[in-house]
């Protein structure tokens, strides 16, 4: 049976990915406004533009069909009535505020057609934007420095964080910052409204309805049998237990669950830890020197059972893999300079395109040339305007479907 979604490890040739190519979402950005959008700098659109084209050419060289997000959007609301819908969810989600302005909000967004619907919602609704309504909604009259009646989405090029594929089903994240909560639902009108979901069947595995926060970018899928999870900022341990439920009924038998801070260093496993080959993993310096708590969460549905495990975290992943030992490459060398500086970089957070074959950013050149001693292929795409969203290969691509191992 030939399936959309078929995720079944981190390192299983690359078939089908999902990705969204920075665009005029990314020019609304505002250094005064960084915290809300949860930003540290401005990428220029153009360069972000040109470099992401070399990010999804180098998947389709390998074999990769690359899906882009705003194509299926706007294939999945052809339907007035399905747009209209939309944007009901969308003024929702974005927690407009006052009775007329959310009707101001309705009249400029549902005469628009599919792509302008996508490029409206995405660059943000500016209270000019508003201005043909009449009278003017009262919450819009009084006079206020901030430019939008509803954020942009300028993280949306991080698709990794909005769904993952586990197995042949798909989680949906609850985005626990409310600046990214709108982004969502471009997955989940792709899930229910595309012809090509519709033409499979795709379970999911967890969604907004959820309530607690899971983020795609906390997920590592290691095997067929076992999810690492990383639970801090972004991820909540309920939301896990959640998910366990569902999973452990379809082949799944643990979670190793990271305690990671609660801080934007660390805001997912991903930007920590990424698995290169069948015993190999690229790891930020936290996860070597295992700088915070590993637990393994097994049982099954309704009957859970967690423990604290003590061991290192190679020996941790040998045993879910059934692997004599696992090697760690270890981000910077060992340099906590280096370590820190391609961090923020995010040397860590590399795609597995298959065993042994990866994309990084360019500029972290140290990390690279150590994955290189160690028999890693390397590819490398250009990362110094990608990586000022914060984010790397990893994160900007949503694996739909991989080879089965």
């Amino acid at each position: 049976m030939d399936r959309l979604v078929e995720q079944f490890s981190e390192i299983g040739r690359l078939q089908t990915v999902l990705v969204h190519r920075p665009d005029v979402e990314v020019a609304q950005i505002m250094p005064d406004f960084f915290d809300e959008m949860l930003l540290d700098d401005m990428p220029h659109v153009p360069l972000a533009q040109a470099d992401h084209d070399v990010f999804a050419e180098t998947m389709r060289k390998n074999g990769a069909a690359v899906l882009y997000l705003s194509d299926l959007f706007c294939e999945s609301v052809a339907e007035e009535s399905v747009r209209h819908a939309y944007v009901e969810d969308y003024i929702t989600a974005s927690r407009v505020k006052g009775e007329t302005v959310k009707q101001a909000v309705r009249e400029y967004l549902c005469p628009l057609a599919p792509e302008a619907l996508f490029r409206a919602v995405s660059r943000g609704i500016l209270r000019r934007d508003l201005d043909f309504f009449k009278p003017t909604p009262i919450p819009l009259a009084v006079g206020d420095p901030y430019p939008f009646v509803v954020d942009p989405m300028p993280n949306m090029y991080f698709t990794r964080d909005v769904a993952i594929s586990i197995g042949t089903g798909m989680l949906i994240s609850t985005m626990s910052m409310h600046s990214r909560e709108r982004e969502t639902l471009f997955i989940r009108y792709i899930h229910d409204h595309h012809p090509l979901f519709q033409a499979h069947e795709v379970p999911l595995w967890s969604d907004t309805a959820l309530g607690y926060g899971i983020e795609g970018g906390d997920v590592l899928i290691l095997s067929d049998k076992v999810l690492a999870i990383g639970c801090g900022e972004r991820t909540s341990i309920a939301a896990v237990e959640c998910l366990a439920n569902r999973v452990f009924a379809h082949g799944y038998e643990r979670i190793l669950v990271f305690n990671n801070p609660r801080s934007r260093t660390f805001m997912h496993l991903d930007v920590l830890c990424t698995m290169v080959d069948h015993d190999t993993f690229l790891t930020h310096p936290c996860i070597y020197e295992k700088q915070f708590d590993v637990y393994e969460l097994t049982g099954r549905p309704g009957r859970l059972q967690i423990s604290l495990t003590t061991d290192p975290v190679d020996k941790i992943f040998a045993r879910a893999l059934g692997l004599p030992s696992v090697r760690f490459i270890e981000m910077g060398g060992g340099d906590p300079i280096i370590a820190a500086r391609e961090h923020w970089n995010m040397g860590s957070n590399s795609l597995t395109l298959s065993p042994g074959h990866i994309i990084t950013y360019d500029r972290n050149d140290v990390t690279n040339n150590l994955l290189v001693k160690a028999g890693i292929r390397v590819e490398t795409v250009p990362g110094g305007e990608l990586c000022r969203g914060r984010g790397g290969p990893r994160c900007m691509s949503m694996p739909l479907k991989r080879e089965r191992l």
